[in-house]
């Protein structure tokens, strides 16, 4: 049977997942007038350059992609709670996708922290840096739907 929470955590989590997504892969976390610099490179008047391995950006890296990595696994096994009940038998899919969001937001809320703390707080962010933390959000928000729907499948 499909629940209303169940969707509604499903919506949440695929659009937690393109967020992510969009952020990791833009170059727009710091922005400038004349520059700008992301994850995986940065531009100086219209000259881009690859980034090279540093510490917290390797960090951020890595949890914002194993946030990402749990969100598609969550929206994996939501799926399969929503339509196809019979896989996975003897395991409660509801709970594994309401843990795995709550992984995904602290994985994501890391990451985005740790490149906070590397940029400085008055760095001039711009909207790859705000979806991170949109992202981060949501899927702190879908864990919370998802953790309503297995309480109420529970009683």
């Amino acid at each position: 049977m499909m629940s209303a929470l169940k969707l509604s955590s499903l919506v949440l989590i695929i659009i937690s997942l393109i967020v992510i997504l969009i952020s990791l892969a833009s170059d727009y976390w710091i922005s400038s007038p004349g520059s700008f610099f992301g994850l995986w490179r940065w531009c100086l008047l219209g000259i881009c350059t690859t980034l090279g391995s540093a510490v917290d950006i390797d960090t951020t890296r890595a949890f914002i992609i194993i946030s990402f990595l749990l969100l598609v696994l969550s929206a994996v096994t939501q799926f399969l709670e929503i339509w196809i009940n019979n896989v996975l038998m003897g395991m409660n899919k509801q709970k594994l996708v309401t843990i795995l969001n709550f992984c995904a937001a602290c994985s994501a809320i890391i990451g985005m922290s740790v490149f906070t703390g590397f940029a400085g707080v008055n760095a001039p962010y711009s909207w790859s840096f705000a979806l991170g933390w949109v992202s981060a959000g949501l899927s702190l928000l879908a864990g919370v739907v998802a953790l309503v729907a297995f309480k109420k499948e529970a009683q």
